[in-house]
């Protein structure tokens, strides 16, 4: 029987929907306790083993927090502003531990694990977490950890599900996507390895299956980085972006030391590696057309990844991220055939044609002018980068005019996102901090191996403050973080946190910001968008939501890969601001129909349907 349907045949599977949904939050139904005692005993040895790893790291612990405090210096002295981001990591019962060793060897694939993803899984409208783990390196059957999935049984508090779920993956894992590349209306996985990576199809039952063979899409013996589903030909299949760093990390590990104190060695000492192009047969199998695609043409340190219509010409271009190297932009020709075009663009370096240690990216119109921008994390001594989109695909960077790196110089960043925290219709930005070396305090003055994160705040000019030490207990807990993820995780209209920590527990971060009660008189109001694709891919990847108020563009985009090596946010949010609803919300899909939307209200996830042909 063939399970896989392209979605031009999904018209019966649509009967029972008929036209739009108007959906406003509600609570879902209970979900059962199946496997809890397996649960618990699987948490505990991961604990076990990441403390036995963590041991000898605490030494430097007071060091590190003392950097982080001053870290946040320019963080205003009082807080002026109604963000409340507190530390819910407690409450959440999110008991998943990161974790990797390589055996006292610095090799260079440790440090740069890992990120993670969010999905509903089981579709009950509740938005689950799935963290990656690391291993033993070289790889050891005798010690190894699985990666976590955990359902959400709303209020900010999660249950650990990995073993009944089938979703363990214990390699060395690095990169992940989430897409329903089969089209059955379930989000799959695809976890970018060291190593052999792995497809896992959701089975709609709240189980998945490794389906790695029999979709081709392997891999082979590679260092992986970020991954992408997106729609590179507009046939409603979402094929699969995956990017690798440098070759054989192991064979040619270089032994470095920084003023004499042993360090990881950089992207330099190795060769960069090609990316794969993975293209959706429509039958459950891809094609690799990494070559003739244009993709493997070229040879980069990958780190980050993400699609979207940069050019405004209704198709997904990529954009990548790369370690001490220039970065890419595969610009689309609609066809699946692609032009790298970076250095024209402008952001292949920052302002002073520097190749920066490029780490995560994301993208959202900070401006509000109705074009794309970009934002990229980097390493030590550098500053992230924020590349404003003049329209059409051209950008600049205007990371000093907009002070949007302020305060991390010193320091190593990873995961950031695009988000906002009031509704009041700006986005903001957080970003994951935290050193590769346990030791660097050693050698660096001005950073540490656990730092604060950063919280940037716009002022609806398009100009940041870091507002981090004014914002909550979210911000106070001091890790190495690595991948975050952004999304509405209780339902409550405003946007949550949760960072995955290397070597150490994950921080869950509840947005308790005055703005987002919108039920108050006088307070901020805010829209969630679901996007269900016909003829478009099935979770709507791909497709762009726009609208004006008050003078103000708003756009976005359904994506299947982002951030450091992460999946997050497929549901769409807009804050409002004092709006109560919006004229007119426009929809266009990868195929590239249109879709208008009249008079729609605030305060409500908006489940939109693409219409039949």
């Amino acid at each position: 029987m063939n399970l896989f349907h392209r979605p031009r045949c999904l018209a019966a599977r649509w009967q029972l929907l008929g036209i739009v949904a108007l959906l406003a939050i509600s609570t879902g139904g209970c979900k059962e306790k199946a496997a809890e005692d397996a649960s618990e005993q699987a948490n505990a040895t991961l604990e076990r083993t990441a403390s036995d790893t963590a041991t000898g790291l605490e030494a430097s612990n007071q060091e590190n927090r003392q950097v982080a405090v001053e870290s946040n210096a320019a963080s205003a002295s009082h807080a002026t502003h109604g963000v409340v981001l507190n530390d819910v990591t407690k409450q959440s019962q999110i008991d998943f531990v990161h974790w990797y060793d390589g055996g006292g060897e610095l090799l260079i694939v440790e440090p740069v694990a890992s990120g993670m993803a969010t999905l509903d899984y089981d579709r009950d409208g509740w938005i689950d977490c799935y963290f990656l783990n690391g291993a033993a390196v070289p790889f050891d059957t005798a010690r190894t950890v699985a990666n976590g999935l955990y359902h959400n049984r709303r209020d900010m508090r999660f249950q650990f599900v990995t073993a009944p779920a089938h979703a363990d993956d214990r390699r060395h894992s690095l990169g992940v996507g989430v897409g329903d590349y089969d089209c059955d209306g379930f989000p799959d996985l695809y976890v970018n390895n060291f190593g052999g990576n792995s497809l896992l199809r959701n089975n709609g039952d709240g189980t998945f299956s490794d389906w790695t063979e029999i979709a081709q899409v392997g891999g082979g013996e590679r260092l992986g980085a970020g991954v992408c589903f997106f729609d590179a030909d507009g046939d409603g299949l979402v094929d699969l972006y995956v990017g690798n760093y440098v070759k054989s990390p192991i064979e040619t590990n270089v032994k470095r030391t920084t003023d004499g104190f042993p360090s990881y060695p950089g992207p330099l000492d190795f060769q960069p590696d090609v990316d794969f192009f993975f293209y959706n047969n429509g039958d459950g199998t891809f094609s690799d057309r990494s070559e003739s695609s244009g993709i493997g043409l070229v040879a980069t340190t990958s780190m980050g990844v993400i699609a979207g219509d940069f050019d405004d010409d209704g198709d997904s271009d990529l954009i990548v991220v790369n370690d001490v190297d220039r970065n890419v932009l595969f610009l689309n020709d609609g066809t699946g055939q692609f032009e790298e075009i970076g250095i024209q663009a402008g952001v292949a370096f920052s302002y002073d044609a520097q190749r920066n240690g490029n780490m995560g990216i994301d993208s959202a119109d900070f401006n509000a002018d109705g074009f794309l921008d970009l934002y990229t994390t980097t390493f030590s001594n550098d500053v992230p980068v924020l590349y404003r989109n003049d329209g059409f695909g051209s950008f600049e960077d205007v990371t000093q005019a907009t002070n949007a790196g302020d305060g991390m110089m010193p320091h190593a960043n990873w995961g950031t996102s695009f988000l906002d925290l009031e509704n009041d219709g700006d986005k903001d930005l957080i970003i994951a901090n935290g050193h590769t070396s346990p030791n660097v305090n050693r050698w660096a003055f001005n950073t540490a191996w656990k730092v604060a994160n950063t919280l940037l705040m716009n002022d609806g000019r398009g100009r940041f403050t870091n507002i981090s030490s004014t914002s909550g207990s979210g911000l106070a807990p001091v890790e190495s973080s690595r991948g975050l993820v952004t999304d509405d995780f209780d339902n409550d209209g405003g946007v949550d946190i949760i960072i995955l920590n290397a070597l150490a527990t994950v921080t869950a971060i509840h947005n308790e910001s005055h703005s987002n009660q919108s039920t108050s008189t006088g307070s901020n109001h805010w829209l969630q968008v679901e996007l269900v694709g016909r003829n478009s891919p099935r979770d709507g990847i791909g497709a762009r939501v726009s609208f004006e108020l008050d003078g103000r563009k708003f756009i976005d985009e359904v994506r299947g890969g982002r951030g450091y090596q992460s999946s997050y946010g497929q549901r769409l949010y807009f804050g409002l601001g004092r709006s109560q609803s919006i004229p007119e919300l426009a929809i266009r899909w990868p195929d590239g129909t249109r879709q208008t939307l009249t008079e729609v209200p605030a305060n409500q996830l908006l489940t939109i349907i693409q219409p039949a042909e």
